[in-house]
């Protein structure tokens, strides 16, 4: 690094004597990029594009030091019409990656469609891809396309790594373990690996653990993963399932609250936030959190059974009974709606017994993001 400081700095002086030198411009931008010097690399690229604008060159440079930036949004401003005009796979990806970073998913995979045969697609092109078919719902097309490539990609630790989580995702459970441990061996083994690179495989890992009733290693695989990203939803949201499930209520509302906050529109860690609330005897928190869930979508069954076991014990018996009437009509099977029945019958006056049967009810559902609750409920005596 120190060298390499060395280099842009004499370059850097070089060009303030000739700085029409278009070499030397893209020099200091590429060492300032190697650098790791996002700010000094957009300077650079400005300063180049303003003596010769609309430089394809330059345009790609003033890009990717954008994404060192983190500034998604104008890197695509910049990459998308450069590559509108100049069809590139390098620079498709770059646009995708932005996209990807945007939460625009489909438009991450639009960008590379025309790539998607390219004999250089790389692991990080191919990872990309299944990141975008996984976040757009397409599982097993996501799980199709990692097979594909897996004989030139099994030595990546982010590609074994992203296909664990869709693999985990899509009930593939063992597939889903032997990637997310290969992953993990992976990352062991480098020299100098990037633990970011096996976040996904942590996650992946954490949950398997959670399925398998192993609390304390699913806790610890979690914690792993918010150490090298404090807004990652989902182990926000295991971390709270966790805890809910050993009845550790103030926790488990920190815990889902965290979830809700970077996962706003995961209808599974709303429910789990208002059961957490509800037990608690937090009973005008949990309303807030199954209309919550209800606003994002009023199909689900269990968000109408959820609201109506509130309404029910907040005593307003007429909204509790047209929420399970509705919530039946969704879900014949919705055992929320069948929680707020026993609660208008009176069956659940008794606090302890009230706890055991919400817990039951619990168990039998799935988790938050498809761990089978039932088993970890059992273990920990919720009968």
């Amino acid at each position: 690094m120190n060298d390499l400081m060395q280099q842009l700095e004499r370059s850097e002086g070089y060009l303030a004597s000739d700085p029409d030198n278009n070499e030397l411009l893209a020099r200091v931008i590429d060492l300032s990029l190697a650098a790791g010097d996002g700010e000094r690399a957009v300077r650079h690229a400005q300063a180049a594009l303003a003596r010769y604008p609309d430089d394809a060159f330059f345009l790609a440079r003033l890009g990717s030091a954008h994404l060192l930036r983190r500034e998604w949004a104008e890197a695509v401003a910049v990459l998308a019409p450069l590559l509108a005009r100049h069809p590139d796979l390098n620079l498709a990806y770059n646009l995708a990656y932005a996209f990807l970073w945007l939460g625009r998913h489909a438009d991450a995979y639009a960008a590379m469609t025309p790539y998607l045969d390219a004999a250089e697609l790389s692991p990080p092109m191919v990872t990309l891809l299944v990141r975008a078919l996984h976040h757009m719902g397409e599982g097993e097309r996501a799980i199709a396309l990692a097979d594909a490539h897996m004989a030139h990609c099994e030595q990546d630790a982010a590609f074994l790594a992203a296909a664990s989580l869709v693999c985990f995702d899509a009930g593939r459970l063992e597939q889903a373990e032997q990637l997310s441990a290969a992953a993990l061996a992976l990352g062991a083994a480098a020299q100098h690996g990037r633990p970011q690179a096996q976040l996904e495989a942590l996650v992946t890992a954490g949950s398997l653990a959670l399925a398998r009733v192993d609390g304390d290693a699913a806790v610890a695989r979690f914690q792993q993963v918010l150490a090298l990203n404090p807004d990652e939803g989902r182990s926000w949201s295991g971390l709270g399932t966790a805890s809910l499930l050993k009845r550790d209520l103030p926790n488990a509302q920190q815990q889902l609250e965290q979830a809700v906050r970077y996962m706003p529109t995961h209808i599974g860690s709303w429910h789990l936030l208002g059961w957490s609330r509800l037990l608690a005897g937090q009973l005008d928190s949990a309303r807030a959190a199954f209309q919550t869930a209800l606003e994002l979508d009023r199909n689900f069954g269990d968000s109408h059974g959820g609201l109506a076991v509130v309404q029910a014990m907040q005593g307003q018996r007429e909204l509790a009974e047209a929420g399970v009437e509705r919530a039946l009509g969704l879900d014949k099977e919705s055992l929320s709606a069948r929680y707020a029945q026993m609660v208008l019958a009176g069956e659940t006056a008794d606090p302890q017994r009230f706890s055991k049967l919400a817990m039951r009810l619990l168990s039998s559902r799935q988790g938050a993001f498809g761990q089978n609750l039932g088993e970890i409920v059992k273990q920990h005596g919720a009968r």
